[in-house]
């Protein structure tokens, strides 16, 4: 995926991460509701932060171990992010978030749809969310992933504390992906 520029869906184009979006990154991951469901973010989160993290992106960029894309909406600017590490056992870990005005329109599942069609390429697929936020299941699942039954304690900055992870994988593409890829494309 390293020479993939971007990727365009219906409402959506994803690019790399710019220094330019860490005010919006601040923005959003500063909110409760976005950083508490992230494992590295912490509360509160700060521009300066933003801005650190995005140098690490472009510092680690050579070692091709992760792939990190804005998510952008035309007219807007980044409404979210969705990228991939090489994570356990040479699986691709999949993540995302959203700002909290994009939620329930969509475009999570439009987005990581469209970023998955690239990055299955890589490799096995793998993705993880905490029990308190089902939301995020459901997007994973609508664009083929399935539960593999397992549970992790995962460590959350902006909690302070543990907490369990529920483990997907990539199962292909079902009806439902495909149709939430065909929707994303059109």
């Amino acid at each position: 995926m390293r020479d993939v520029i971007a990727i365009e869906t219906r409402r959506l184009k994803l690019r790399p991460i710019a220094m330019s979006d860490a005010p919006r990154i601040a923005r959003f991951c500063d909110d409760p509701g976005v950083g508490r469901m992230l494992a590295m973010t912490p509360l509160p989160y700060l521009e300066a932060a933003a801005e650190g993290w995005i140098m690490t992106l472009k510092a680690r960029a050579p070692l091709e171990r992760e792939c990190v894309f804005a998510v952008e909406r035309a007219g807007e600017g980044l409404i979210g992010v969705v990228g991939a590490h090489r994570g356990e056992r040479d699986e691709v870990e999949i993540g995302y978030w959203f700002g909290r005005p994009y939620w329930g329109r969509g475009f999570g599942s439009e987005a990581v749809c469209a970023f998955v069609a690239q990055a299955q390429a890589l490799g096995p697929l793998a993705a993880g969310h905490f029990v308190d936020n089902p939301a995020s299941g459901r997007v994973l699942e609508k664009v083929g992933f399935a539960y593999t039954g397992e549970t992790r304690r995962m460590f959350s900055m902006g909690r302070g504390e543990s907490v369990d992870c529920l483990r997907m994988r990539y199962a292909g593409e079902g009806a439902s992906a495909r149709a939430a890829f065909s929707e994303a494309l059109h």
